[in-house]
């Protein structure tokens, strides 16, 4: 092989050959070895990091039901407030219009609605 030329047959022995082929030629050339040494890093460096990622992803799992689970109770809590709001104030004004009028209550004449009638 020319001193100047770098061996770039690791990927197609890889794909294409078997593990013995490929083995076998790393064995006689050292580029194909130390592209070999670099990716054995590479996989040892993912198999160190894989149970740090899924824990991490884990997390932010939880993280995200967490997440959901307020905006729910928060919209829930806000619905209910609103409601409950709204029916106070609406028996606030059935009492008021169910009630007589102050001008019928001090003697005046008043309309079907309560109001002076002249």
């Amino acid at each position: 092989m020319d001193e100047n030329k770098k061996c770039d047959k690791y990927e197609a022995l890889y794909v294409f050959n078997g593990e013995d082929a490929l083995y076998k030629h790393i064995k006689e050339c050292p580029d194909c070895q130390n592209e070999h040494d670099k990716y054995m890093k590479i996989s040892a460096l993912l198999k160190e990091a894989a149970p740090l990622y899924f824990k991490k992803k884990k997390e932010q799992k939880v993280s995200s039901v967490k997440k959901i689970a307020c905006c729910m109770l928060l919209i829930f809590g806000l619905t209910g407030a609103f409601l409950g709001f709204n029916i106070y104030n609406d028996n606030l004004y059935q009492n008021a219009w169910n009630d007589e009028s102050y001008i019928s209550s001090i003697g005046l004449p008043t309309d079907e609605y309560g109001l002076l009638d002249f």
